[in-house]
Order: structure tokens, then C-alpha cells, then sequence
């Protein structure tokens, strides 16, 4: 388990280069939709749909499609067969941001705006750039990046799904200890 959470901190590392809305049209070179390398794995990009904290669509995202590096889907893969033996499984909520996106978002908080108890209970939207829960520019951008979690793979995850929508009260963070440069 512990080489699946450090396999999953490299592949959040990855960088590539791109500027493309997420559908499910010809992609650039070295970009893969990540069910054409492994379908097994459960993607809930909530930025397609109005259940995020937008409660909208984000603009760019023209589908629920994870779109990744070719190198950052194969290692997704890798860490989902060897999760699977142990009845895990992946689940992506975000991988390739379209930059159209990224300035949606930056906009939005714009427009202001009192807390919202589901999304970001304790901070006012205008202030959610400011104080670090949502980027002016954004690593998803380049196609490397992902918000994953690993959840049981007989469960289904639209019962059980991480509340990793929500924006944290307080900062989140891995110890060095936990991360492994293999």
C-alpha cells in the first residue's frame, strides 16, 4: 500500500506541456485518455458536471474525461494493478485542467461571495486565491497532475465518495518521511 501512495505522489509530479479543452476528440502527441489505458480505474470528473463547487460546469471541460500523459496514465495503471490485488481501485476527479478552466475558476472567486457550507465552509469565495485553495494557474494544466484517491473497489463510489470536494479549514499536508524519490 505504502508503494501505491508513493507511486501516486511521482505520478502527481509529472510535467508535460499542453493547452487543450478535455473532450473526447483527437488528442496532442504524448497525451492519452486515461480509460484507453486502463479502464479499470473510476474517474468522477465533477468539473463536466454541476456537482462541484461551482455548482456549474467549468468552462473547457466539454466531457467527463480523464485526459493524462501518456507516462502519468501508465503509472496511474501501475498503481492500480497493484491495488487491485488487495480489492482497492483508483478514483480520479481531475487530471488535465483546461487553462480556460483555471481562469473560470480565478473569475468566479471574483464575483464574491459569502461561505458555502458544503464547498468552503469557513472562507469567503473572493478569498479563496488569496488564501491557497484554489491556484491562479494550475500544474493540472500540463496533464501530470491528478486528484486521486483509492477507495474499495467493490463499493460503488457514488455511495461512498471521499470529500475531497470540499476545500480544507485548515492546511493538508503529506510529511516528508511519506514520499519516496523512486
Amino acid at each position: 500500500m505504502r508503494q501505491a501512495i508513493q507511486r501516486i505522489a511521482f505520478c502527481a509530479l509529472l510535467s508535460a506541456a499542453g493547452m487543450f479543452p478535455v473532450f473526447a476528440a483527437d488528442l496532442p502527441a504524448g497525451f492519452v485518455r486515461l480509460a484507453d489505458v486502463d479502464r479499470t480505474i473510476r474517474q468522477d470528473i465533477r468539473y463536466a458536471r454541476t456537482d462541484n463547487f461551482l455548482r456549474r460546469k467549468a468552462a473547457g471541460y466539454d466531457a467527463p474525461v480523464c485526459i493524462l500523459t501518456v507516462r502519468a496514465a501508465e503509472a496511474l495503471s501501475g498503481v492500480q494493478k497493484a491495488i487491485a490485488a488487495e480489492g482497492l481501485t483508483l478514483v480520479v476527479f481531475d487530471c488535465y485542467r483546461p487553462a480556460r478552466a483555471v481562469s473560470d475558476m480565478g473569475e468566479w472567486t471574483g464575483e464574491g461571495g459569502p461561505p458555502d457550507p458544503q464547498w468552503y465552509p469557513a472562507v469567503k469565495r473572493k478569498d479563496l486565491i488569496a488564501k491557497g485553495y484554489i491556484g491562479e494557474l494550475s500544474t493540472h494544466s500540463r496533464g501530470s497532475t491528478v486528484d486521486v484517491a483509492i477507495a474499495r473497489a467493490d463499493r460503488n463510489t457514488a455511495r461512498n465518495r471521499p470529500a475531497v470536494y470540499q476545500m480544507p479549514t485548515r492546511s493538508i499536508s503529506a510529511p516528508a518521511s511519506t514520499v519516496s524519490t523512486r
